[in-house]
């Protein structure tokens, strides 16, 4: 999952890569006050969090390699601006999965990912009538194996890591009907180089992306050292990954030529235009039908609702969210990955959901059921999305 990045210092450090800043402070052993367009970014706030819709999402999570400065404290920086929520649940429950960026943050990049392209219904997916699809016989995985937790509720928040890689296997069986599984270590040893703010601390689809766009290659899970072994490092301690990307081997691997992330289109607000529930229902099931697995942010504003739901409930329960008359914020964010969905009947349809919690005894296939009817126009009383919906758009080489 996603943890929480304390504003102050993560904007001092996103800005100052992306925009001309001004110092208001010269103080040699405190942080510099930065403005950018007058506004002091300590206080920065949805009035003014507009700026962020000028740059492209991925420059954020590029700021975020704390590699790439000189003359910094990594584990003393990290330590500052990392917060996670992990008193949610009972004992041996995945608390500290529950993580996200501060709501500052999460805001901003919204505003980014307005820039991110949009999936496009192919035509003959326009109007698919009810049924029942499931792409989950294309996914190789070992429920037990699909755990970023490692059975500890202090644990990796690389939820986001789980998500997209089940979500590039998937295209990768689909595009070329190779079912292998991949490796969600190859991302965390690799990412921002194992340590600072990297794959533990959290992430979204465009920084994935990113990541393989630029190394254009996607490592088996079976590879030396190449299988998951994370699970017990928690970014706000400072912890670093346990596997170096130079002992995890590369051949065999699998060359990507390019590939991105494409926001799918639900959310009428959001999107400043009218989106209906039926139509943002008819985009995911499109995609879907297009091999994709579509990979979903969820961001409540609590968590106990799911956590008692997922703890308790068995398979096949309908999870049917709700919100939190008292809440005043979002409550952390969670990335899993829609797989499949049944509709036939209207009063019980639900999408299949994969999450990377492994395989308690309730839930020997790691998955639950969402229910379809979803307000996809929801948002946190803090302007942050409850729900957003990605897939990952691949060219295999």
């Amino acid at each position: 999952m996603t943890p929480y990045l304390k504003t102050t210092v993560i904007l001092l450090v996103v800005i100052s890569l992306l925009f001309p800043v001004t110092l208001s402070d010269t103080c040699s052993s405190c942080q510099p006050a930065l403005t950018i367009d007058g506004i002091k970014l300590q206080d920065i706030n949805p009035e003014n969090i507009s700026v962020f819709r000028n740059i492209n999402a991925v420059d954020i999570g590029r700021a975020m390699d704390l590699s790439q400065y000189e003359n910094l404290d990594i584990q003393s920086l990290t330590e500052d601006i990392i917060d996670a929520e992990t008193d949610t649940g009972s004992s041996g429950s995945p608390d500290a999965a529950i993580m996200g960026l501060q709501s500052e943050i999460v805001l901003a990049m919204q505003e980014a990912n307005k820039n991110t392209p949009r999936f496009v219904i192919p035509d003959d997916l326009k109007d698919l009538p009810p049924g029942n699809f499931s792409l989950l016989n294309n996914l190789v995985y070992v429920p037990d194996e699909q755990d970023q937790t490692g059975g500890s509720p202090e644990h990796c928040g690389n939820c986001w890591v789980f998500a997209d890689t089940a979500a590039l296997q998937l295209d990768l069986s689909y595009q070329k009907n190779i079912t292998d599984r991949l490796s969600v270590q190859y991302f965390n040893s690799n990412y921002h180089n194992g340590t600072g703010i990297w794959a533990c601390c959290g992430g979204n689809p465009t920084w994935f992306a990113d990541f393989y766009n630029t190394t254009k290659m996607a490592i088996p899970w079976n590879n030396t050292n190449a299988s998951f072994a994370d699970s017990s490092q928690m970014c706000e301690q400072g912890e670093s990954t346990t596997t170096p990307a130079s002992s995890i081997a590369k051949d065999p691997f699998y060359t990507i030529e390019n590939i991105s992330a494409q926001m799918i289109a639900t959310n009428s607000v959001y999107e400043e235009q009218y989106i209906g529930n039926e139509t943002a229902i008819q985009s995911i099931k499109a995609a879907l039908y297009s091999g994709k697995g579509v990979i979903i942010i969820y961001t409540p504003d609590n968590w106990d609702p799911f956590m008692d739901f997922w703890t308790n409930q068995s398979e096949n329960a309908i999870f049917t969210p709700v919100q939190d008359p008292n809440a005043t914020e979002n409550d952390g964010g969670h990335v899993m990955l829609i797989i499949g969905y049944d509709d036939t009947d209207p009063e019980h349809s639900y999408w299949t959901v994969l999450n990377s919690w492994g395989a308690p005894q309730n839930r020997p296939d790691g998955l639950f059921r969402l229910n379809m009817g979803l307000d996809y126009t929801l948002q946190n009383p803090d302007g942050v999305n409850a729900y957003e919906f990605y897939i990952l758009d691949v060219v295999w080489k």
